[in-house]
């Protein structure tokens, strides 16, 4: 068995830049999107962090995505705004949104700002994240490609539509031994049994994943991801439900598996921030987090966990240790720092 290659955070973080500085992106740009690419691997969700770089980069060295994006207003009022980009790199576009829906959060209670014409922003966990750890409830939605068939049809027609939602910690009612509960809770979910990315890294290990997550070309359950890649069928999460809220903002303008514009500046986001009115939100949620730790657990499992708590334990341990890489990715990465003759830090 081979040895596992890891590299530090900051030397992923690094390696973002200098990738990104290589095709012309600015450094106030790179900054940004590194930061939050690299913490999306820091957290072992590989299928969202630096995976995307090699994509990112032939998109950019095509023109197809912008490396030094503006935000211009379309319509904007005082608590909300609707930006348009011109094919605005996704991580940084969406940081930024984000933000500015904090900032109308903290003067009006409320803000939101949607932005159209963006590329791929990663993980939807980063922006609600993010609005959590300035103290609000945050939102966020985007539109994606066609990916799977709408409830009771049997060929590919929504998106999978991811979106997150995050709430500030809180560890004042919770005791010192309760420490981990500082970190916010962090919900993050596509409308499909799977992200299209999870199933895609699977095929290319060469591993099988569960039924239940998409049919094949006869529309049968399978358990072969690249079976369900083929055929574009991913099923929705919660059935009927999973496919009504699936609806994105004209996903078929966006292309398909096999010819995405999603990824390149073709999709639209909407980021909500809310104030959490003083701590009451924060202690209740410590509240809840106990509650679950109380739970006689399930045998499978061990223990109950809050949503996000698998990414901050991950986090803690990859700092001290480096972040694993799964074997083709490091490969990818290796190609990828050849191509624009820059440094990667593996180890092992």
């Amino acid at each position: 068995m081979s040895e596992v290659r890891r590299i530090a955070h900051a030397d992923l973080v690094q390696f973002f830049k200098d990738a990104l500085a290589a095709v012309g992106v600015p450094s106030h740009v790179a900054e940004i999107e590194a930061g939050i690419g690299a913490e999306v691997d820091l957290c072992g969700v590989h299928t969202h962090g630096v995976r995307l770089l090699p994509t990112m980069i032939e998109h950019l060295k095509a023109g197809r995505t912008n490396g030094a994006p503006e935000l211009a207003a379309v319509v904007e009022y005082p608590a909300a705004v609707l930006y348009e980009t011109d094919r605005g790199l996704g991580r940084y576009v969406s940081a930024v949104c984000m933000d500015r829906a904090v900032d109308k959060a903290r003067e009006y209670g409320i803000g939101a700002v949607a932005v159209r014409g963006v590329a791929h922003w990663g993980r939807a966990h980063s922006y609600a994240l993010r609005a959590a750890q300035q103290g609000m409830v945050g939102l966020c939605f985007t539109n994606a490609i066609v990916n799977f068939a709408a409830w009771g049809t049997s060929a590919p027609s929504l998106g999978n539509n991811p979106m997150a939602i995050g709430v500030p910690g809180d560890v004042s009612k919770m005791g010192a031994s309760r420490s981990d509960a500082i970190q916010p809770v962090v919900l993050d979910l596509a409308m499909s049994q799977s992200s299209v990315s999870r199933v895609r890294m699977a095929a290319q290990a060469g591993e099988r994943v569960p039924l239940g997550w998409g049919l094949d070309e006869k529309g049968e359950p399978t358990d072969d991801p690249q079976a369900i890649i083929d055929s574009g069928r991913f099923l929705p999460m919660g059935g009927h439900k999973g496919s009504g809220l699936a609806n994105g903002l004209l996903c078929f303008e966006q292309g398909t598996l096999r010819n995405p514009t999603d990824t390149a500046g073709g999709s639209a986001k909407l980021f909500i921030a809310i104030r959490s009115f003083g701590d009451w939100l924060p202690g209740r949620l410590a509240e809840l987090v106990a509650h679950l730790k109380e739970a006689a657990p399930a045998p499978e499992q061990g223990e109950a966990l809050w949503p996000g708590e698998g990414s901050f334990r991950r986090r803690s341990e990859y700092l001290r240790e480096g972040i694993p890489l799964p074997e083709q990715l490091a490969v990818a990465l290796e190609e990828l720092a050849a191509e624009l003759a820059i440094e990667l830090q593996l180890t092992g």
